[in-house]
């Protein structure tokens, strides 16, 4: 006959299958989140390097206007046609003194432009650190520049500099012959250099490019430059994000690579930190649920041979009582007070006792394991809410209470519910942020009663959490004001840590607002207000004393109003 497992075998593989579980859930758990932050990392640091190279979109753009001013210029253009025509009252070096000087005074000031030359007859006058561009590379591209008609013509440098080259023609009559040939340095190097350092990030690595001409390029050597944004790849076994984009007003592609590791910080090693602290708490709770499990097989091993000895006929005093008061304790104590009682009518009906007891701890034995195994099971579900976190209890309860407001049939609620609604939001951006966003109720007794439409204050904080808190990760002031004024009702909403943009309501009006997840939810808003009471209402936004206002006002009456969804 094939042995039974032990009940202490049977716990034991039990703990190591809840423990093993628990791991696999974890580490996919890990996996999940990386992913999915990886994908929120890149999707917010899209629109920050988009930010950080509109610097040096306006440095590409500062250096077109300064060539649209020299070749304009009245004084270029007199003193190149004097130079040209070679039939001047002044002398030709003393003309090229005065360009010279000219040139200096509009180079001067100039951001990252590293120099300005000026070709014209053989000679060149230049102002700055001057070209680095060999004679045989402006050779070569003056038939582009030429056939440009004028127009800017950008090339790359080895030098690490970018060069605007154009030709200078006579406005004169508009005889628009040559007059010179313009060639605009832009020191990309340092360009780069101040642009990581403004972005804290010393890896970034920079590619432009205009028209399919490679202009300025720090990737690696040899390395195939993605196609389009990814949200990984490797060079030389560092993992990069890629972005692509274009520069708005230079009209420049660009392809920025930025390591991960730059933007992780030390969030890797923390969540390492964090997963070997849970293990480590796992396996002591394990431990220590091992060890109670122990104790209770090695309590019901001493009842079990306390029976045994009884049924070879020792007495229930001759043998060691168990410790306790559980249910291992009570069954002994029990045990105890059936032996003493067995061995007082064993005189009087040795035979008959004998069969009632044997049968009785028969039962007893059957009935042993059963509701031992239950109280350990008991036990473990107690742990287990014992553990449970709170917070989600607190989000789940809050997202219910949302979801119902969001099904519910109504399109007008009082303002009282309105500020339920948003507590509950609130208590969920809490767990989400904790520490982080401090919300103040400023709201006045007699308008709790008044009608306002479901859902509009909500999203004006919502749309200040993720202006100040999801993109800043600032700790952030939000401030909702209530109250009376002179034409009905008053509902502000306002934050520290982000501002809106100058003629908030026009573009909101127009479609342009940067989101449209943004523009959507505040042109709900706007639309239900005027729908619901009419023109003048709308939502208006200011910045007042470092924080962003958003507000509306609406009728004080708080018997409702008529509309088609009642």
């Amino acid at each position: 006959m094939k042995p039974a497992i032990t009940l202490s075998r049977k716990l034991t593989l039990i703990l190591v299958a809840f423990f093993f579980s628990m791991l696999l859930v974890v580490i996919l758990l890990l996996f999940s989140l990386r992913d999915e932050y990886d994908s929120r990392v890149y999707s917010i640091n899209s629109e920050n390097t988009r930010n950080i190279l509109s610097r040096a979109d306006y440095v590409f753009s500062s250096a077109l206007l300064l060539s649209d001013l020299i070749c304009t210029d009245d004084f270029f253009q007199a003193a190149l046609s004097e130079i040209k025509d070679g039939d001047g009252e002044r002398l030709e070096d003393e003309l090229w003194g005065d360009v010279l000087a000219r040139l200096s005074t509009l180079h001067d000031g100039s951001l990252f432009v590293a120099g300005v030359s000026l070709l014209c007859d053989g000679r060149i006058a230049e102002s700055g650190s001057g070209m680095t561009l060999s004679s045989a590379s402006l050779e070569e591209a003056l038939p582009s520049v030429r056939a440009a008609d004028g127009s800017a013509v950008w090339f790359g440098s080895d030098d690490g500099s970018i060069y605007l080259i154009r030709i200078i023609r006579r406005l004169e009559f508009l005889s628009l012959d040559e007059l010179a040939v313009l060639a605009v340095r832009i020191d990309v190097s340092s360009l780069a250099a101040s642009l990581r350092e403004t972005a804290d990030n010393a890896g970034m690595l920079l590619v432009f490019s205009d028209e399919g001409r490679l202009l300025y390029s720090e990737y690696p050597e040899g390395k195939v430059l993605p196609a389009v944004s990814v949200t990984s790849t490797t060079l030389d076994s560092v993992p990069y994000f890629i972005y692509h984009g274009t520069l708005p007003l230079s009209g420049f592609s660009y392809i920025a690579a930025i390591p991960r590791d730059a933007l992780y910080g030390g969030i890797a090693e923390r969540v390492f930190a964090a997963f070997a602290f849970l293990l480590v708490m796992l396996i002591c709770f394990l431990l220590l649920l091992h060890h109670i499990v122990k104790r209770m097989i090695f309590r019901i091993n001493a009842l079990r041979e306390k029976m045994d000895a009884f049924e070879k006929g020792s007495s229930s005093a001759e043998i060691q009582s168990l410790p306790g008061s559980d249910e291992i304790a009570q069954l002994n104590d029990r045990f105890d007070n059936m032996a003493r009682g067995y061995k007082e009518v064993v005189e009087d009906n040795y035979r008959r006792e004998i069969m009632m007891k044997d049968s009785a701890i028969k039962m007893l034995t059957q009935q042993i394991n059963p509701h031992f195994l239950y109280n350990v099971l008991d036990s473990i579900y107690w742990l287990s809410q014992k553990y449970n976190a709170d917070d989600i209890a607190s989000m789940s309860y809050s997202l219910a209470s949302l979801f119902r407001a969001a099904v519910s049939s109504e399109d007008l609620v009082t303002i009282k519910k309105e500020l339920e609604l948003l507590g509950s939001f609130i208590d969920i951006q809490r767990c989400r942020f904790p520490d982080t966003i401090f919300y103040k109720a400023d709201v006045e007794e007699s308008v709790l009663n008044t009608m306002i439409p479901k859902f509009s204050i909500q999203p004006l904080v919502e749309n200040a959490v993720k202006h100040s808190v999801e993109e800043n990760g600032i700790k952030t002031e939000i401030v909702v004001r209530c109250h009376n004024v002179a034409d009905g009702i008053l509902c502000e909403v306002s934050n520290t840590g982000s501002s809106f943009p100058e003629n908030m309501a026009e573009k909101l009006k127009e479609g342009i607002v940067s989101s449209s997840t943004e523009r959507i939810g505040l042109q709900n808003i706007d639309e239900r207000l005027h729908l619901l009471f009419g023109d003048g209402y709308c939502l208006e936004f200011r910045n007042e004393d470092g924080m962003a206002v958003v507000s509306f006002t609406v009728p004080g009456r708080q018997d409702g109003y008529s509309n088609s969804g009642r």
